[in-house]
């Protein structure tokens, strides 16, 4: 199995098709199915993975794939859903947010610091490192808990709370300038901007 794997990904950076399209038909279906099953559109999904090997073929002579080239391809399509999810809160957010500024129930500031709030929240959380972020965002995204997100990245609880408590710990340190302003307006960011 290993020498397979090194046979496919030495064959993929030197460029062999017939390599290509064996890793191809190896992993498009259930890379397919993955992100389906994350993603909820077909064609969505369909689309990602195609792009996944797009760029796998563009790329290939300057890959490193320090892992097995499955692990590779599953960590690439779960940053790419990462991002998909991110790209959808923002435009759910965006949609919310001119929903809300023609509400006379709301001072149109509040909306306006609530978006920049946000937005300077997931500024912080996409600099996180890739572990902390997806920690972060599996339990306050996700509604996960610790012992899930321990069972779904492979890891220890303790270490999914260490995660966690850095990434707060980022947070309160990256946006200490703004608290006054989040204290009067978190009941806000916690209606409209969080899932």
């Amino acid at each position: 199995m290993e020498n397979d794997q090194a046979r496919l990904i030495q064959g993929l950076k030197v460029g062999n098709q017939s390599v290509f399209k064996e890793i191809f038909n190896l992993y498009y279906e259930p890379l397919s199915k993955y992100c389906y099953l994350r993603m909820n559109s077909a064609e969505e999904a369909e689309e990602l993975v195609q792009d996944i090997f797009v760029k796998l073929w563009q790329k290939r002579e300057s890959l490193q794939i320090n892992t097995s080239l499955k692990a590779y391809l599953y960590r690439t399509a779960l940053n790419r859903i990462i991002n998909y999810q991110d790209h959808l809160r923002v435009r759910r957010e965006h949609e919310t947010h001119v929903k809300l500024s023609n509400s006379d129930t709301i001072e149109p500031t509040d909306v306006l610091q609530a978006a920049e709030i946000q937005f300077l929240v997931q500024e912080v959380i996409s600099i996180m490192p890739e572990k902390r972020r997806l920690v972060y965002e599996l339990s306050r995204r996700d509604g996960l808990k610790y012992s899930e997100i321990a069972e779904k990245l492979g890891v220890s609880v303790k270490t999914v709370e260490a995660h966690l408590s850095k990434a707060l710990e980022q947070l309160r340190q990256q946006l200490k300038d703004y608290l006054p302003v989040l204290a009067g307006i978190s009941a806000l960011i916690s209606k409209y901007f969080m899932e």
